[in-house]
């Protein structure tokens, strides 16, 4: 199938326990754990995202990038990026895929960056600042 926003939607609407709904040129995908992701369907691949949190609110921005980039292999079809997000720089956490993609490829990325969300979240906690944990 080649992905759309109207299909992915459809799509997506069928998963259980996932909020959906349409975000300008995006599509936001809400698990019942409360983490947010969008989908993108471009010309050539689908973009699923969600934000980690702010660039800011990390302590030590050297020791937290060199423990990405020597750990980012053990969480399967995610990867970790800076992204600007409204003037403000984000740790992003983002799977791509095929435009062309099989339905269920789809939604195991979308729950494969669901999962590990949580895990990145636990590993690279100690890298953020106090306030920005409370």
């Amino acid at each position: 199938m080649n992905w759309n926003q109207e299909t992915l939607k459809t799509l997506l609407q069928d998963c259980p326990n996932w909020i959906v709904e349409d975000e300008g040129q995006c599509i936001s995908v809400s698990n019942d754990e409360g983490i947010d992701a969008f989908v993108f369907a471009g010309e050539q691949q689908l973009i699923v995202e969600s934000a980690l949190f702010p660039a800011s609110s990390v302590a030590d921005s050297a020791k937290l990038n060199d423990l990405i980039l020597r750990t980012h292999q053990l969480m399967p079809l995610t990867t970790i990026c800076i992204q600007q997000i409204n003037g403000e720089d984000y740790y992003v956490a983002f799977g791509s895929l095929s435009i062309n993609s099989k339905d269920v490829v789809v939604i195991e990325e979308i729950e494969t960056l669901f999962n590990n969300i949580s895990e990145f979240l636990d590993i690279y906690n100690e890298y953020l600042a106090e306030e920005a944990t409370a």
